[in-house]
């Protein structure tokens, strides 16, 4: 899969790109090098301001970026023209971002009713793809602009306007929340996505550089890439399990014991949407990660299962188990877009809920439930958000966990002996390179994998001083500022984030990121 580095300091921005890239089998990721990414002049002259911005952003990423010659990179500007107010030089122009920092929507309509009221407004977009060294011949110089725009006007009223949970581009705070796109009767924040995408004033640009990659070869559609996979022979297949359930039923109980017994690799459906929800919402978010997901999975059923998918890539062939998906439709997509080696086996596991209450005492989880009543309604939540069509779904694959770990092994064993024998015996016994090459994010996994207390949050610099006193790392000690550019420049779904007291982020391992402790340990 090809990658695309994103250079922007906006996670909306980036969660906009990678939704814009939805129909490619490309990756969009977000600069690796620490700090901004080009320095971007506060200057009126689009084509100036553009042409500075890019060769700055060059020099940076050649500096900072390992095997640079090698990699495609883009930028992208937003500008804004108010057509009453633009009548010697476009305005606020290339100025938005800090404009829209000075201005609030009373000064605003305040200007256009001095001017005739003539509330037009033009949208647009200049999106920037630089190439890499070694593909400049081929492809006919060092970069190519893009550009799209959309005209509109500005709303006659400030609306309450709410950032969307899944779109945050489409926001409180940024001029969509005023803009009203031709043909439409609110504002672009508040349009469904499927009627934002049409009024979409970078959709063009970022689709203009798709087909251009596309026409040279360079990135393959995403029915070009799966019609590929779907073609090659595969490999014996074992079975990848998706194990479904509510609270303390024993999900994590049996995914434990397959990584444990059958070395198998378990990915937790809930660390990935926490990383989508960090991705877009940053760490300090405006909105509540339930609030997220229950839109997340109404509005894009796929938000999580492509996340897992792009993780089991990575992994190759591995046997794999997957928890925590809480609505029909999540798995409906993932068996859709699955095209791994292996089979896949739902079960849904249950067990009394006094039990499963009981469990959840002894687990004493800080996001745990304390009273029955309380334990009651959060089963009633995810009743609603789908599980009780996926436990009638899984009428003839429901295995009971009341008795003890002992008896829930062996039935669940007993079920599947066959097929664990055989997965056990053609294990891939190897870690990708591309895993083995990421050392400094292995030292912080594995580090804090050896911590007695898995509940323990740390900061970096705990971090970085747990790695430093492991002998395995003495040779090769990482500094607190290292780790915290791991952690900065990216979210990951080995991690659970909280903020401590003094406004610091926090981490401990999540479920994924256990069982990658393990895998890298045990392969490594």
């Amino acid at each position: 899969m090809k990658e695309l580095i994103f250079i922007t300091s906006s996670s909306q921005k980036l969660a906009h790109a990678k939704h814009l890239s939805k129909d490619f089998a490309i990756r969009i990721s977000k600069q690796k090098n620490y700090g901004i990414g080009y320095k971007e002049p506060r200057i009126e002259d689009r084509e100036e301001l553009i042409r500075e911005s890019v060769e700055d952003a060059i020099q940076r990423f050649k500096k900072n970026t390992p095997n640079s010659d090698n990699k495609f990179f883009f930028i992208e500007d937003t500008s804004v023209i108010i057509t009453a107010l633009s009548k010697e030089k476009e305005y606020p122009g290339v100025d938005i971002k800090y404009w829209m920092k000075e201005n609030d929507f009373s000064t605003i309509d305040k200007m256009l009713k001095e001017n005739g009221n003539n509330r037009q407004a033009i949208v647009r977009s200049d999106v920037v793809l630089v190439f890499p060294k070694t593909m400049q011949g081929k492809l006919e110089g060092k970069y190519k602009r893009f550009t799209s725009l959309v005209i509109g006007k500005i709303s006659e009223q400030d609306l309450l306007v709410k950032t969307q949970p899944l779109y945050p581009w489409l926001s409180q705070k940024t001029f969509n929340k005023w803009f009203i796109p031709e043909g439409c009767n609110k504002p672009l924040t508040l349009l469904d996505i499927n009627e934002a995408d049409k009024h979409d004033f970078r959709a063009y640009a970022f689709k203009q550089m798709f087909e251009y990659l596309h026409s040279n070869k360079i990135i393959e559609t995403n029915f070009e890439a799966n019609f590929k996979k779907s073609e090659q022979s595969k490999l014996f297949a074992p079975f990848l399990f998706i194990i479904c359930g509510p609270t303390c039923a024993g999900k994590t109980t049996i995914a434990t014991h397959l990584v444990d017994k059958y070395r198998y690799y378990h990915l937790e459906a809930s660390d990935f949407m926490h990383l989508s929800f960090h991705e877009s919402h940053g760490l300090k978010p405006d909105i509540s990660i339930a609030d997220f997901a229950a839109d997340a999975l109404k509005k894009n059923p796929a938000v999580v299962t492509d996340r897992i998918i792009s993780n089991i890539e990575k992994i190759k062939s591995v046997p794999i188990v997957i928890t925590g998906f809480r609505d029909p439709k999540e798995i409906y997509t993932f068996q859709k877009l699955y095209t791994g080696d292996f089979f896949i086996q739902k079960i849904y596991v249950d067990a009394d809920i006094k039990l499963r209450f009981e469990r959840n005492i002894i687990r004493n989880r800080s996001d745990g439930q304390k009273t029955y009543d309380d334990f009651l309604q959060k089963d009633l939540q995810q009743f609603g958000m789908g599980l009780d069509l996926i436990r009638d779904q899984s009428e003839r694959s429901i295995i009971e966990n009341n008795q003890s770990k002992e008896d829930f092994y062996s039935n669940f064993e007993t079920l599947f002996h066959e097929q664990l024998e055989a997965t056990k015996n053609n294990l891939n016994l190897l870690v990708p390179k591309e895993i083995l090459s990421k050392k400094l994010q292995n030292a912080i996994i594995s580090t804090l994998a050896k911590q007695s207390d898995q509940t323990v949050y740390y900061t970096t610099t705990e971090i970085a001083h747990l790695i430093n006193a492991d002998s395995k790392y003495l040779s090769a000690q990482k500094s607190k500022n290292n780790v915290s550019r791991y952690f900065n420049q990216n979210f990951h779904p080995y991690f659970d984030i909280d903020i401590n007291e003094a406004g610091r982020a926090i981490y401990k391992l999540s479920q994924t990121g256990l069982a990658y402790s393990k895998f890298i340990a045990e392969r490594g």
